[in-house]
């Protein structure tokens, strides 16, 4: 299974609500999700074919902000994905895997990194920072340290 892992991009500190999940982007990360897309436009690979993502305001952004004018399919909101452990995540993986052979999830840390390293994928260097995107094979049942890294997008410091 090819397993694509993106966390949101980066988010203003507080939401006017005061709910963490109504946190927006900010400018650097609406510009970290255009430099996504570019970056997604030149990878030569198959693009997911199913795509779950977390209902936090910043994730549902990043997802269309980072995905549109894309041909992705339309992305589903997993409830699953807010506050995943690496447990729950590894759990959507495995459900997921009997309808498609490579799935996106757009999500948060400490989970979708945790996930990174309970797999045996490389990480980039900071880790998955906000606007981090880690593209994995994996065998399935996932499995710890079965992984491969195959590609990343790493956001640069100015964004």
């Amino acid at each position: 299974m090819k397993l694509w892992l993106l966390r949101h991009a980066s988010a203003e500190d507080r939401a006017p609500s005061g709910r963490d999940e109504d946190r927006r982007l900010t400018v650097s990360g609406r510009r970290t999700c255009h430099d996504l897309q570019a970056w997604i436009r030149e990878y030569a690979e198959p693009l997911p074919g199913r795509i779950l993502v977390s209902p936090a305001q910043r994730t549902l952004e990043t997802s269309r902000t980072a995905l549109g004018h894309l041909d992705f399919p339309p992305a589903v909101i997993e409830p699953g994905l807010w506050n995943a452990s690496v447990g729950d995540l590894v759990k959507l993986v495995d459900q997921a895997s009997a309808e498609t052979s490579s799935l996106m999830l757009i999500g948060h840390n400490p989970g979708l990194e945790g996930l990174v390293r309970w797999l045996g994928g490389q990480l980039p260097v900071v880790g998955m920072k906000a606007g981090s995107l880690v593209i994995l094979e994996l065998p399935l049942p996932p499995a710890p340290e079965r992984a491969r890294t195959v590609a990343a997008f790493q956001p640069t410091d100015s964004t």
